[in-house]
């Protein structure tokens, strides 16, 4: 049944990945659309909560500014790095080591800039290096994992300084008391910002969704320019929010925390080299990011998108008990779903693994051979009449004559004639010795 609804969701989603890609040049652009995306830019404004204690009471608006060429992405740069902090997150059909970006949207407390990496070639990503690079500026995004790949992999620029919210939203469910989960954006917005939730209508968000390569068409349309202004400006206001219910008003421990997700952009760049399911086949060495669970089934990150590890049999989730959301896995391929969106996977050491209840973690068994080297006296352990066992005392094999069968004190034999002979053999089992132990 889990099969089958992978395979029917997966189905859907391979539909719009393979519509055609909009070749529309800029040349081709109606001759409008310029001033168009100007004045929605000019009535656009996103609402934010004022700094201070009282955030969800007081609200003002930020202007939105398109970043369509080189020197205006130098000017926001500048802008940008006066800024102690300032929120970071990517649009396109597909991130992650094989991907590419479609919008790159940059958020301070002053404004918004959402900059056109499509349009402009990846050229218009360097003057951002300097603020990427920079470890002193605190970049905020919200599950920085796919960000951090294709930033990494695809151009070169690794991220620094980075606060992750969704690590800090797990980091508060376990200071609650509650099993910590990955959330989504919408999910952390309606727990600490209900009012900027239901003022900016993100159920509507939710509902209307873009397919994934609607954001590599050209001309930007109004929805998807405020779907890409929604997935940042709210990031600054929930770090402080997050970091006043953590204690922590410098966010040290969560930029700690969250160079475990930013460093995913290394994950399986050896091991998989290549692009699509060429890489996986069964038995190949993998390393696997426990992403969610649910009963009867594990989903994993592998740092190779679109395609996602699953372990649903239930002697092989057996083998991840002792892993927690966000923890890495050596694993191996066990096979590749029909539609070629899912990995299955097996632990690394799968068949002779054992929960450690000291350790808490799976552990190898040694081999039988192995252990018949590190001891062979183990099968000695019950030799004896109640004495300790001893390390170097002569192994069962070599008394066969400890275990002598009894022999029967009355023979049933039958006789020439039909009828059975009774015999005594004589025999006589030894007395009980009775040790005492005053």
């Amino acid at each position: 049944m889990l099969t089958h609804t992978l395979r029917h969701g997966m189905g859907k989603l391979q539909k719009l990945q393979h519509r055609p890609r909009s070749r529309t040049t800029r040349s081709q652009w109606p001759s409008n659309h310029g001033q168009a995306i100007q004045d929605w830019l000019g009535r656009a404004r996103a609402e934010i909560p004022e700094n201070g204690a009282a955030q969800d009471l007081g609200l003002r608006r930020l202007p939105v500014r398109l970043v369509s060429s080189v020197d205006q992405c130098k000017a926001a740069t500048d802008r940008v790095l006066q800024s102690p902090c300032v929120a970071l997150d990517c649009k396109g059909a597909r991130l992650g080591r094989f991907g590419q970006l479609s919008t790159l949207q940059l958020a301070t407390d002053r404004e918004v800039f959402i900059v056109d990496v499509e349009a402009c070639g990846r050229e218009i990503l360097g003057p951002l290096q300097a603020l990427l690079l920079h470890t002193g500026i605190v970049k905020v995004a919200h599950d920085c994992r796919e960000l951090s790949s294709v930033l990494a992999n695809q151009y070169s620029t690794p991220l620094h300084g980075v606060y992750d919210t969704q690590i800090a939203f797990a980091a508060w469910l376990e200071s609650q008391g509650l099993d910590a989960y990955q959330a989504g954006l919408s999910e952390v917005l309606r727990t600490f910002h209900l009012n900027a939730f239901q003022l900016h209508r993100w159920d509507r968000l939710e509902r209307n969704s873009i397919p994934p390569m609607q954001w590599h068409e050209r001309p930007l349309c109004s929805s998807l320019l405020r779907h890409a202004v929604e997935s940042v400006v709210h990031l600054l206001p929930l770090q402080r929010a997050l970091n006043r219910e953590l204690g922590d008003p410098a966010g040290t421990l969560i930029q700690r925390r969250s160079i475990h997700n930013v460093d995913y952009a290394k994950m399986n760049s050896l091991h998989l080299p290549l692009e699509g399911v060429s890489s996986l086949r069964a038995g190949v060495k993998l390393q696997a990011m426990l992403a969610s669970r649910k009963p009867g089934v594990a989903y994993f990150k592998i740092n190779h998108a679109p395609i996602t590890g699953a372990v649903v049999d239930v002697d092989d989730l057996k083998e991840f008990a002792d892993m927690e959301v966000g923890d890495i896995a050596d694993c191996e391929v066990k096979a590749v779903s029909s539609c070629q969106h899912f990995v299955y996977l097996l632990r690394e050491g799968h068949g002779s693994l054992m929960f450690d209840r000291q350790r808490l973690k799976m552990v190898n068994l040694a081999p039988t051979s192995k252990l018949d080297e590190t001891r062979p006296s183990r099968q000695s352990s019950l030799y004896g009449h109640g004495s300790a066992p001893s390390s170097g005392g002569p192994s069962l094999k070599l008394e066969p004559r400890s275990f002598r069968e009894m022999k029967p004190t009355v023979v049933h034999k039958p006789g020439k004639r039909g009828s059975v002979k009774v015999k005594k053999t004589g025999f006589k089992p030894p007395a009980p010795q009775h040790q005492s132990f005053e």
